[in-house]
């Protein structure tokens, strides 16, 4: 295999955003070429990634505060790790949760290599606000740890530090390795089903930014992934099944690897799964319906306009030359395909004609629909209902900090043996008297973590999910304005 040389690669980067990271750690010169592009001989000249390399040299150093720190240092080991693409990813923490906003498009080209292509292109997502990447603060270790060989096949697994997200090596077949079978470009990415743009292995590239003694990624369980080598440098040995395994300087973390699971293989802490993939996280929305596979197709290049928002994928078809523009302006998304007897077509997209987002129910058709009745005014969010409840100061605001504060108190109360783990004999036993408290006990259900038991963890994850959905303006706290319940409205429902 035929290294590719540095002068050749000036297109693999977007340059301005490459400088301005490299300006954050103090890198100077033009960038050289990804270590991991390497020729394909079988398949003239197609660029795909070589997840041989090993890691470069360290060109930042190891913020304060390592894995296993308090909340405070812990937060500034997560923001330090993402710092090098600040231009592009943003990252806040509160006292349960790491939130990381991206739009999920790296500054690298995309879709080159690609030899299993379901015309699925790239486009920005809105991962923000309530739709923010989040896992845990403080990861806390699960009892029965759940392999990724047999769960998790929809969603992601994983955030990279580049905002980008990582799904299952394994697609939602259950069966197939995503870059055994040739549908991952030169970086280990492809588009989804919504044209989102993700990685599927582990993204060695990023240390060529990050550097070797940072994580590349963070699995959804909140430990950190590394490179192939420890940050000083010494093999990553004794990985568990998951590629994981625990240092006196780090605690527990994960290691990227050059065979399956490429990445962390499973979550060795505590996740919720819910539909077949990790919950919550955000979604990714679709423009236009689902593609099919065009068997035969090999990508050859991608180009994007100056300011993003236009991009060019150039592709061969039996050996003839095909082309797809497309462009985004006014939310609506213009393609322009070119096939190889260079006949154009045109379609425009602006959502309403996608399939729903996996996971979301269909639509059902408006002809079985009858008129809807009234709604009720007595069913409203319960986060909206019992909002001032737990208003501690009586400001008549609920912040996301009282409202850990009432989690923490009534997982408390609940935990009789002070084991972590609420079971059905804890919940269901005396109450404690808070409207969290009758929460758990009637929604017990939606709490359970993998195990069958609920933690502070999956109790806060709840909560915190009802109050981002009631946060309409995503500022942390719920002001009157969105606490209001509407006129006619009773306290305690008819029949009750």
């Amino acid at each position: 295999m035929k290294q590719i040389s540095p002068q050749g690669c000036a297109g693999h980067f977007i340059i301005r955003r490459w400088l301005l990271a490299a300006a954050l750690l103090g890198v100077v010169g033009r960038p050289n070429c990804p270590a991991h592009l390497i020729d394909n001989p079988a398949q003239a000249g197609v660029v795909h990634y070589d997840s041989s390399i090993m890691p470069p040299a360290p060109v930042i150093s190891n913020p304060a505060g390592v894995g296993s720190g308090g909340g405070t240092s812990r937060a500034a080991f997560l923001s330090g790790a993402f710092l090098p693409f600040a231009d592009r990813v943003k990252t806040h923490a509160d006292g349960a949760f790491f939130f990381v906003e991206s739009d999920g498009m790296p500054a690298h080209r995309m879709m080159v290599g690609i030899t299993a292509w379901q015309q699925q292109v790239p486009l920005p997502q809105a991962y923000v606000g309530a739709n923010a990447w989040q896992f845990p603060l403080q990861p806390e270790a699960a009892t029965n740890p759940v392999s990724a060989k047999t769960h998790f096949f929809r969603g992601a697994i994983a955030l990279a530090v580049n905002g980008v997200p990582i799904f299952n090596p394994i697609k939602n077949d259950g069966r197939t390795d995503t870059y055994l079978a040739g549908e991952l470009d030169e970086f280990g990415g492809h588009a989804g089903r919504a044209d989102d743009y993700h990685y599927h292995i582990a993204p060695l590239h990023l240390q060529r930014i990050a550097g070797s003694n940072q994580p590349i990624a963070f699995a959804l369980d909140g430990y950190p992934i590394y490179g192939l080598t420890e940050p000083d440098g010494a093999p990553a040995a004794h990985l568990d099944g998951f590629d994981g395994h625990t240092t006196p300087s780090l605690g527990y973390h994960y290691h990227a690897s050059l065979k399956y699971p490429y990445l962390n293989g499973g979550f060795h802490g505590v996740v919720t799964e819910r539909g077949g993939q990790v919950d919550p996280q955000p979604r990714a929305r679709p423009v236009r319906p689902a593609t099919k596979p065009l068997p035969g197709a090999v990508i050859t290049d991608f180009k994007s306009t100056p300011d993003a928002t236009g991009h060019t994928l150039d592709y061969t078809l039996g050996g003839q030359k095909a082309q797809l523009r497309y462009a985004e302006a006014g939310g609506s998304v213009r393609f322009e395909f070119t096939d190889t007897s260079g006949k154009t077509t045109t379609a425009t997209y602006s959502g309403s004609d996608a399939s729903p987002p996996a996971g979301d129910p269909p639509d059902r058709p408006t002809e079985a629909i009858s008129p809807r009745p009234p709604r009720n005014p007595n069913r409203q969010p319960w986060m909206k209902v019992h909002a001032l409840e737990m208003d501690l100061n009586r400001d008549g605001i609920l912040t996301r900090a009282e409202l850990l504060t009432e989690v923490n108190r009534v997982f408390d109360g609940y935990d009789q043996n002070h084991d972590g783990r609420l079971t059905a004999d804890e919940y269901n036993g005396p109450p404690v008297r808070s409207p969290m408290g009758g929460y758990a006990k009637q929604h017990y259900k939606e709490l359970l973590d993998e195990t069958g038991v609920i933690t502070r963890a999956s109790l806060t994850r709840e909560a915190l999910r009802m109050f981002d959905k009631a946060d309409s303006n995503h500022d942390g706290e719920l002001q009157p304005n969105e606490t209001d319940l509407p006129a006619g409205y009773k306290a305690e429902p008819p029949g009750r």
